[in-house]
Formats: C-alpha cells, sequence, structure tokens
C-alpha cells in the first residue's frame, strides 16, 4: 500500500483501518509512506511492515513552491522513485495498492517493474481537458481502479468505462452514546481547516445562528494541515475565536461525537469522509453539505442535507434540528446509526479483495 500524506488524512486512514481486515483475506500487507512522518510512526507503532523514504513528489506549481522548494522537489524526484523500486525488489511484491491520484507516479514505477496494480481513487477528477487526460492515464496504468463512491467513479469515467467501487468502511462501536436532552444544544465539526472543507461556512452559520439567538455552542476539531490554504485557514480560525468557537487542533474523534448533539460538515467537495460516517455510527443526527459521497450517505431519515457554500442554509439545519423534541433527534440518530452500518470495514475490506484477486488475474 502506498500512502501520499505525512499526516493522518481521511484517504490514509481509511485504507491503514482496513488492513488488517484484508490481510485475513489471505494477503501479506505493507506499507510504503512518506518517512519521516505521522503515518510512518502510527504504522510502526501498530506493528505493520512499513517502510518509505522523504517524499518530494508535487503536482501543482502552488505544491512545488512548498518547502524545500520547487528546483530541490524536482533534483530529488529520480533518486525518490529509484528507493521505491528498490523497495518493491527487496520485498518482492507481486501487487502495488496506490491510494490516491498523487500516487500515479509510484503507480507508474510499478508498471514499469511488472507489478499488478491497483489505483486507488479518494478524489473526485477536475473537470475540462485536464479531467479527461488523467482518466486516460489512470485507466492505462492501472490493472483494477477503485473509487471511494459512486460520485468519485462518475467524475472518471470515460468512454463507458468506470471504475469499482468500493466503499470506505468505519468501525461501528457497539453501542452508541445517549442523546441527553441539554442546553446548549452543541454542534460539532471534524477535519481539515480547508477549503475544500468548507470550515469558513461552518464558522459563518454559527454567526448566522448567534446573530438568531439559537441556544447552539460550537466546536471545531481539525487542524489546518494543508499548506496551500495556510493563510487562510489562520483566517478562519480567527473568525471562529472571536465567535467563540471552541477549536481543538486534534482530539479522539469518537470522545468528541459523545460531547455533541449535532454533527455538520459543510464540504464544497468530499468525496465520501469518514467523519460523516464516525457521527452517524455514534448516532448522531447529521448535517451535510449536498456534494459529491455526502449525498450517498445520508438518507432524509438520517439526517440533513443542504446546498454548499451556503452559511444561512447550514443555520436553518441546525435550528430545525435544535427546535426538534430530543425524542425525535434521538430518532434522527438511530436511523444515522443504522445507515452506518452499511459502511462496515469488512464490507470495505471484502471490495478491497476482489479488487486485489482481478488485478492479479488480468
Amino acid at each position: 500500500m502506498v500512502i501520499h500524506e505525512e499526516i493522518l488524512g481521511g484517504a490514509t486512514l481509511s485504507v491503514i483501518r482496513c488492513a488488517r481486515a484484508v490481510a485475513a483475506r489471505g494477503w501479506r500487507i505493507g506499507f510504503w509512506v512518506p518517512r519521516p512522518s505521522e503515518v510512518f510512526d502510527h504504522l510502526t507503532a501498530a506493528g505493520h511492515e512499513v517502510a518509505g523514504a522523504p517524499r518530494p513528489l508535487a503536482y501543482s506549481r502552488e505544491a512545488l513552491r512548498v518547502p524545500p522548494g520547487a528546483r530541490a522537489r524536482l533534483f530529488a524526484t529520480p533518486g525518490y522513485l529509484r528507493r521505491f523500486a528498490g523497495h518493491l525488489r527487496r520485498s518482492r511484491a507481486a501487487l502495488v495498492h496506490a491510494n490516491s491520484r498523487t500516487t500515479i507516479a509510484e503507480l507508474g514505477a510499478a508498471r514499469v517493474l511488472g507489478r499488478r496494480a491497483i489505483f486507488h481513487l479518494h478524489e473526485v477528477v477536475p473537470s475540462g481537458r485536464k479531467g479527461v487526460v488523467a482518466a486516460r492515464a489512470v485507466r492505462r496504468l492501472a490493472h483494477e481502479v477503485v473509487a471511494a463512491s459512486e460520485a468519485t467513479a462518475r467524475s472518471w469515467s470515460i468512454h463507458g468505462w468506470s471504475p469499482r467501487v468500493v466503499y470506505e468502511g468505519v468501525e461501528i462501536p457497539p453501542s452508541a452514546p445517549p442523546l441527553p436532552a441539554r442546553s446548549p444544544l452543541v454542534v460539532g465539526s471534524v477535519g481539515r481547516i480547508a477549503r475544500r472543507k468548507g470550515m469558513d461556512v461552518f464558522v459563518e452559520a454559527a454567526a448566522i445562528a448567534a446573530e438568531r439567538g439559537l441556544d447552539v455552542a460550537f466546536e471545531i476539531v481539525g487542524a489546518p494541515t494543508d499548506p496551500l490554504d495556510a493563510a487562510w485557514a489562520k483566517g478562519v480560525l480567527a473568525r471562529a475565536r472571536a465567535l467563540g468557537i471552541r477549536h481543538r487542533p486534534d482530539d479522539d474523534v469518537w470522545q468528541a461525537l459523545r460531547r455533541w448533539d449535532v454533527f455538520v460538515l459543510a464540504s464544497r467537495t468530499d468525496p465520501f469522509p469518514i467523519s460523516m460516517l464516525e457521527a452517524m455510527a455514534s448516532g448522531r443526527p447529521v448535517i451535510g453539505t449536498r456534494v459529491d459521497g455526502i449525498a450517498e450517505q445520508v438518507t432524509p431519515d438520517a439526517g440533513l442535507l443542504v446546498d454548499p457554500e451556503d452559511p444561512a442554509a447550514v443555520a436553518d439545519a441546525i435550528a430545525a434540528l435544535a427546535t426538534l423534541p430530543p425524542e425525535r433527534r434521538a430518532e434522527l440518530g438511530v436511523a444515522a446509526r443504522r445507515r452506518a452500518q452499511r459502511f462496515s470495514i469488512e464490507r470495505q475490506a471484502d471490495g478491497l479483495d476482489a479488487a486485489y484477486r482481478a488485478a492479479m488475474l488480468r
């Protein structure tokens, strides 16, 4: 499994969490990750087979400029790919699972070495010519292509071909923490402080709720880990502090969900967010934007969907849930938990196992 990021983001957690379940189906799994990194340390502590190297790869002008800079990144790339190729030879890996579209260079190296390969897409492809070129490259390089949601698969479809869908999975707690009747109602959100996650929309919805006099408290769990959004995120967090929104850069998500009565995810784009599934598995009524995979997760009986880029609509949805009797919010939470059970880690592992076996036969 080739991991692209240094931190434990959603796409990375998705495959890490189901790795042991996939291994139980007859595979020996090792990881290649950026090193040093949080991901490398996490996998090592968990006892996984893991190797890696500093990863200089970047695929946009903005990303190339991130330290150590474009010149250093481009100069280091051939050496990085040689180290990756050497690892494949030493480990005698038969199959490479390239996780996320930004592992396309490692996917190409694996194919040059004659390895079977699957490409696991957690992103919606850009529209236009750039997207068409990317879809053609993916189809040509990978023996099997896996998409995290129907929305993701549709975006990569080309000339009648489409990736197979393997939904992300989530651990289902044996029971859901209760939803007590309390005041104020606590509304929370989890995710990177990044434009695509719409954290600014969540913050402005909180401002509107305060103007309306709603008895609601707001919390955010997430860090500004995207270097391309660093300045923007700083402004969003400053606005959140001014509004009295509680912010924790890092927290145990399951514990945070126990404190909350409603979960909100105001993403601009989100292929299939694990945080939404975690909230639903915890029996929390949810509010999400009607985009990408969120619309596949949230059904009308389990939560509310609103249009993206609309803080007033998010505030309206929060007000609607806040004014419900506590027992009705609890019913929504039960339905959300029931819906989340369709997206188990075991089901995800079955899907990846099927993709692996299909790739080995091609």
